[in-house]
């Protein structure tokens, strides 16, 4: 008995040596990693990874708007003859963290902007669409003509908007104030070309 049971042990892992030689291990993510190259090969544009039903107005009103005015006003001061009245600043850790969640909500929209496809604006028309702005297709027209310019303002607002991320990991005040409004400048040298009408 002593003889036979390293044999029928050395039976036993042959066996399960034959089985794992038959079928290679890691074989199926082998495989997925493959196809998954095989499909990034074969599509020509990478654009088309992108989900663009989002319009450049619904951006702007959902992420843009609010992250920018976030920033913008995350220091403020309301002064009446009496004296300043209210004294707004980021003073805790979580007023420093929501700031820094808006930087990098800001930036990260101005990537989605660069993406190519996004219409301006995909809702009906508002009957009370003011007269100083451009209308949607205006502006669409207005980019497809100058897409370098579009291209150009939101990049400069993505470089100041990621100095005032710096600015606001060092909690630094008076640095956020001044790399905000550059935010600002940017945005309305935008606003200027591509959403104002000339002489309003």
């Amino acid at each position: 008995m002593k003889s036979i049971i390293p044999i029928f042990a050395l039976a036993l892992l042959t066996s399960c040596s034959a089985e794992q030689d038959s079928e290679p291990p890691f074989a199926a993510a082998s495989d997925t990693g493959e196809a998954l190259q095989q499909t990034a090969g074969a599509n020509s544009n990478p654009d088309e990874y992108f989900d663009t039903d989002t319009s450049v107005l619904a951006l702007m009103n959902a992420i843009i708007q609010p992250s920018a005015l976030e920033l913008w006003q995350a220091v403020r001061y309301v002064v009446t003859a009496e004296g300043v009245e209210e004294d707004i600043r980021p003073q805790t850790d979580e007023d420093w963290f929501r700031l820094q969640a808006s930087a990098i909500s800001l930036i990260e929209a101005g990537n989605a902007l660069l993406i190519p496809g996004r219409v301006m604006d995909n809702a009906p028309l508002d009957p009370d669409y003011p007269d100083y702005q451009y209308r949607p297709e205006e502006i669409q027209a207005l980019v497809e003509s100058d897409a370098e310019s579009w291209r150009t303002y939101i990049k400069q607002m993505q470089f100041f908007t990621r100095t005032t991320l710096e600015t606001i990991e060092e909690k630094d005040l008076l640095g956020l104030m001044e790399t905000s409004a550059a935010i600002n400048n940017a945005c309305q040298g935008c606003h200027a070309e591509f959403w104002y009408r000339p002489n309003n």
